[in-house]
């Protein structure tokens, strides 16, 4: 038996034989399965939430710690604690897991139409009302890039009065100062958030600072709101780079570009509303713009550019609700989702910040999907789902004279159906076909004689299909869920750096299983745990048999809480994380990344109206490096602490 599946094996027992699991709170609803507000337990698909109260006690200082904790899910930061440029990778897609897993603010896509990352540290933890986590191809409903899965961000919308300041500091020079307020009357309400925060960070050139604020107004009426969403940000960091072996074990503090800076700021907006059209129909309709400016310069290799990213979408849909014959219920969710996304690309003398060389790559998207869920008499429910995308994708280079262009059509279906065979145990089995296009900066190559820029125009879109299934239990304070699946990848695009270009791979598998859980002990204690177990291979050609690389076959969570009143609330974390190959090595030729373990610490003293709060992260000081490629070493951050106030003012 293979260790990948011994390990899938272990996840079942451990399931079954062990009754905490991921509590079920029926006051939870999600949107992000079918673009409307629905009960959690309804939904016909793997689903995660971390909740406001879960972030509250939790030791994450950032979005990418906090879904660190979540089956399937594995999370590579690049540098320090900020969350800057760290990577999501849901169901080991490996290096290109930035382009697989879709990034959502209230349901609009944060994944720029380049390979920047995604601006995680934009978001403050006190604006989000809760993290939706699917696992799962959902190209349906959401289209690129949601190949893997999709984590839906949800600010907070009530219209409660509330007013808050946090103050931060810790190891490394760490600050921060957090504010929001919110409420409302007459039917209007709206909310303000500010985030300002720096670090001298643990290497050199690895300190950063941030600022950021948003909020939204809106206006409720007898039938729906109107609302105007809003955010803008700005912050400066360096780039310390990789280190060698050598490098890394002698002092994992050094940088390899000590003098590569990065500025960058932008804003968002997001307009919509919502309104029933009759008893059984509403409509939604919303839309975003984004601009985005990031300046990048490293003396270490006389390097200066400037990058803009622009884009704007429009999203109306419809939910009906119009019943079937033989069905207790059953509705159709239907939409347009218009996209418009451009890439651009000054490349600066280093000296003079005279223009010597202009890309743009620009993507614009149409695309139509329709969704049916419905509840059978007989117990069944079904999902059946279908879209159909065009792509258009256009990129030019001033100085090779080059202009070329690509269209593409392609669809996505998915099939799914549950049953409650007992009121606390549900099962279901879902197959779905995915898609994901080039993104702007994967359509330019270089030619291996001249190294004149060059279209990648023999780039494929990627295509896949997923089958899996899932289990839950729930009872009382008792709740288990697991889900085993399997993915097939054709035309899979990676970064191949012998060709130095991205390329359609050979053919790829990815099978795993995935339990997680949460036990309630009265009012005091809260355990959570969670089991992956991932098996990433090529299936074809030279490489056929071997791991994909940055893939870990294992990773393991558990956390308790435990509420002592007057002593505090106390939160421990553990996670642990296998071993796994070094990005690039395709041959699993190199020796592997080792696994690491570790343990994050809080404890809150509640004193109202204020809180103090000190955490400790990597509590053990375990020396590690979540990312690395071609034996190069991007260190983790060693023991740090810090402390907070907080004061709710009312």
């Amino acid at each position: 038996m293979s260790k990948s599946i011994r390990l899938k094996a272990l996840s079942i027992a451990l399931c079954t034989a062990f009754s905490a699991a991921a509590f079920a709170d029926d006051a939870i609803v999600v949107v992000t399965a079918t673009r409307f507000p629905e009960p959690a337990s309804d939904l016909g698909t793997n689903v995660s939430v971390i909740t406001h109260a879960d972030i509250e006690r939790s030791p994450a200082r950032s979005i990418p710690d906090l879904l660190n904790t979540v089956a399937g899910l594995d999370v590579r930061p690049l540098y320090g604690s900020m969350g800057i440029d760290a990577s999501v990778d849901i169901r080991g897609t490996g290096d290109a897991a930035g382009s697989n897993t879709l990034i959502l603010i209230d349901g609009q896509r944060l994944n720029p139409v380049d390979m920047g990352s995604i601006k995680w540290e934009t978001i403050p933890l006190s604006a989000i009302k809760q993290i939706e986590i699917v696992r799962g191809g959902d190209s349906v409903l959401y289209g690129d890039r949601a190949t893997a899965g999709v984590i839906n961000i949800i600010t907070d919308k009530s219209d409660k009065l509330r007013a808050s300041l946090r103050a931060e500091g810790g190891s490394f020079g760490y600050s921060a100062f957090d504010a929001a307020a919110g409420g409302g009357k007459d039917g209007w309400y709206g909310n303000l958030f500010a985030h300002d925060a720096s670090t001298d960070g643990y290497r050199v050139n690895s300190d950063a600072k941030q600022t950021s604020a948003g909020g939204r107004v809106a206006r409720r009426f007898s039938d729906g709101e109107a609302f105007l969403d809003f955010s803008d940000y700005r912050e400066q960091y360096g780039l310390p780079s990789a280190l060698t072996q050598a490098q890394y074990n002698s002092d994992p503090r050094q940088a390899s570009t000590p003098n590569y800076r990065i500025e960058r700021d932008g804003y968002r907006v997001r307009p919509g509303t919502s309104f029933k059209l009759g008893k059984d129909l509403s409509l939604e309709i919303d839309g975003s713009f984004s601009d985005d400016l990031l300046k990048s310069k490293n003396p270490d290799w006389f390097y200066r550019v400037e990058s803009k990213v622009k884009s704007q979408s429009f999203s109306p849909r419809l939910k009906w609700a119009h019943g079937l014959a033989s069905a207790q219920s059953s509705e159709t969710i239907a939409g347009i989702d218009f996209y418009d996304g451009k890439a651009s690309n000054d490349q600066l003398d280093f000296t003079t910040g005279s223009l010597q060389d202009l890309q743009i790559g620009q993507q614009q998207s149409q695309g139509f999907y329709a969704q049916n869920v419905s509840l059978w008499k007989n117990g069944i429910d079904t999902t059946v789902g279908l879209r159909r995308e065009h792509f258009d994708q256009k990129v030019s280079d001033q100085s090779a004279g080059l202009q070329a262009q690509s269209s593409d059509d392609l669809t996505a279906w998915n099939l799914a159906a549950g049953y409650r065979f007992a009121p606390a145990w549900r099962a279901y089995m879902k197959a779905a076909r995915n898609f994901r296009l080039p993104n702007t900066d994967e359509l330019f190559a270089y030619d291996p004689v001249t190294y004149q820029v060059i279209f990648n125009g023999a780039l494929r879109p990627q295509t896949g299909r997923l089958i899996e299934g899932g289990l839950s239990w729930s009872a009382g304070q008792f709740m288990q869920q697991l889900g085993v699946f399997q993915q097939e990848n054709k035309d899979e695009i990676g970064y191949i750096a012998a060709n130095g270009r991205n390329a359609n791979l050979d053919p790829t598998r990815r099978r795993g299983a995935e339990w997680e859980g949460r036990w309630s002990l009265g009012r005091s204690w809260t355990l959570r745990g969670s089991l992956t177990a991932t098996q990433a291979i090529f299936t074809e050609g030279p490489y056929s048999g071997k791991t994909i690389p940055l893939v870990p076959g294992r990773k393991e969570t558990l956390s308790a809480q435990w509420d002592g009143a007057q002593a505090g609330i106390h939160s421990l974390s553990v996670v642990s994380v296998g071993e796994r190959y070094f990005g690039d090595d395709f041959a699993n030729a190199l020796s592997k990344l080792d696994g690491f373990t570790t343990l994050d610490y809080q404890v809150q003293w509640n004193l109202k109206p204020y809180s103090v709060i000190l955490r400790a992260a990597n509590l053990t000081d375990r020396r590690y490096a979540a990312t690395g490629y071609s034996s190069t070493y991007y260190p983790a951050d060693p023991r740090t602490f810090s402390l907070s106030l907080k004061a709710d003012l009312f």
